[in-house]
C-alpha cells in the first residue's frame, strides 16, 4: 500500500461484512482471466515466451499459458486478488452487473448454425475452405464433430473448434486470444491436418498466431469420427461460405495452403454439399397447478374466463416467441 509523504496510510477497507453473490463470483472469474489475457499479451509485446522455469534474462515463464491451462493454485492467486477489489468497489457503494455477458448471452441464443451433412465428415488429408466476413459482426467459423449440437454454443465444449473474429478470440472448451478482430471483407481461412492433427486460421492470407505466439490453434486432437466445416451466424450478420467446389473461387488458397499440401474441402464434388442449419422450434407445455417453476396470474391471462371453470382445472400453455392468444376462447398465456 503506498504511503503519502506525511507517512500517514490510508485506512484498511473493513471488508468483512462483504458477501458476493454468484453473479458477483461469476463476474470476479471473468475479470481475473481478463487481467491474466492482459498481462500475457504485454509479455508477448515485449519478447517473452513459456519456459518451464522463470528466467528473467531470457525472457521465459512459466505463466505465459492460456488461462485454462494454468494450474489451479495460480488462478486462485489471481482470483483472490480480484476478489478483494470488487469487495472494496461493493464496500464503497458501487454497484457490479454482468450486463456485458447478459447481452452475450442473448447474442448467443439468437445465432444460427451451418454445417454439411455427416456424410462429408473428413478423418484424413490436409483440407482448406474460406468464409468471407460481408458484416463483422458476431459470427464464428471453424471445424466441428458430426456429434456438435446446434443448442450449445460453438467452442464451448469439445465438440467445435472456432475463430470468433468479431472477438478475435479462438474457442474451443473456452476460449484464448487469437490475432486480431476481422472487418467487413475480411476473408478467414480454415485449415486442418487430419494427418498430424493440427489446425491453422488465416486473415486474408497471413497465418494468426495466438498468446503462445504459436499459428496451431489446435493440436494433438482426437480425430474420432472426423470434421466438418462449421459456421454460427449472429443476428442480422451476413457471411458466404466457400467450401472451394471450385478451386479458383477461393482468394487465398494460393497464398497459404496450395504449397503446403491442403485441399478444398469440395474438391472434385459434382454439386456443393447439403448443409443442415439450426432451427427454432416453438414448443408448448402444460402448466400444472403445482408447477415449481411457472406460475400463472390472472391479470395477464389472454381471452375470456368461462363462470363455470374452477381456477384448480385451468390448462395453460406457453407458446415460445409467441405474440398473441392460442385460442381465445378459453385462457392462454403467452411469452414474448
Amino acid at each position: 500500500m503506498m504511503s503519502l509523504m506525511t507517512g500517514y496510510r490510508p485506512a484498511p477497507v473493513d471488508l468483512s461484512q462483504v458477501s458476493l453473490s454468484s453473479d458477483h463470483e461469476e463476474a470476479v472469474n471473468l475479470l481475473a482471466e481478463n487481467e491474466h489475457n492482459v498481462w500475457a499479451r504485454e509479455r508477448i509485446k515485449q519478447g517473452w515466451t513459456y519456459g518451464a522455469q522463470q528466467d528473467i534474462k531470457a525472457k521465459q515463464s512459466p505463466y505465459l499459458l492460456p488461462y485454462s491451462l494454468l494450474d489451479e493454485r495460480t488462478r486462485r492467486v489471481g482470483r483472490e486478488s480480484v476478489r478483494e477489489a470488487v469487495c472494496t468497489l461493493l464496500a464503497y457503494g458501487y454497484s457490479l452487473e454482468p450486463l456485458n455477458q447478459e447481452h452475450s448471452m442473448f447474442q448467443r441464443s439468437k445465432c444460427r448454425v451451418f454445417r454439411p451433412d455427416k456424410s462429408y465428415a473428413v478423418t484424413q488429408g490436409k483440407w482448406y475452405f474460406e468464409y468471407e466476413i460481408l458484416t463483422a459482426g458476431n459470427m464464428r467459423v471453424g471445424w466441428a464433430r458430426p456429434g456438435c449440437t446446434p443448442d450449445k454454443e460453438l467452442g464451448s465444449d469439445d465438440q467445435a473448434y472456432v475463430f470468433d473474429g468479431f472477438e478475435a478470440q479462438w474457442y474451443h472448451q473456452g476460449g484464448e486470444p487469437l490475432g486480431r478482430p476481422w472487418l467487413r471483407g475480411d476473408v478467414v481461412g480454415c485449415l486442418v491436418d487430419m494427418d498430424e492433427c493440427t489446425m491453422m486460421v488465416t486473415l486474408n492470407g497471413e497465418l494468426l498466431f495466438n498468446d503462445r505466439g504459436s499459428e496451431l490453434t489446435a493440436k494433438d486432437f482426437d480425430i474420432r469420427d472426423g470434421l466438418l466445416p462449421v459456421v454460427s451466424v449472429g443476428v442480422n450478420q451476413v457471411g458466404r461460405l466457400n467450401l472451394g467446389r471450385q478451386v479458383g473461387s477461393l482468394q487465398y488458397f494460393t497464398v497459404c495452403g496450395l504449397q503446403e499440401g491442403y485441399r478444398p474441402f469440395a474438391i472434385n464434388m459434382a454439386r456443393d454439399p447439403a448443409l443442415w442449419m439450426s432451427w427454432k422450434q416453438p414448443q408448448f407445455t402444460s402448466i400444472l397447478p403445482d408447477d415449481h417453476y411457472l406460475q400463472v396470474n390472472l391479470p395477464y391471462i389472454q381471452g375470456f374466463l368461462h363462470p363455470s371453470t374452477d381456477l384448480d382445472d385451468l390448462e395453460c400453455y406457453i407458446a415460445v416467441c409467441c405474440k398473441f392468444p392460442l385460442n381465445r376462447q378459453y385462457p392462454s398465456v403467452y411469452i414474448v
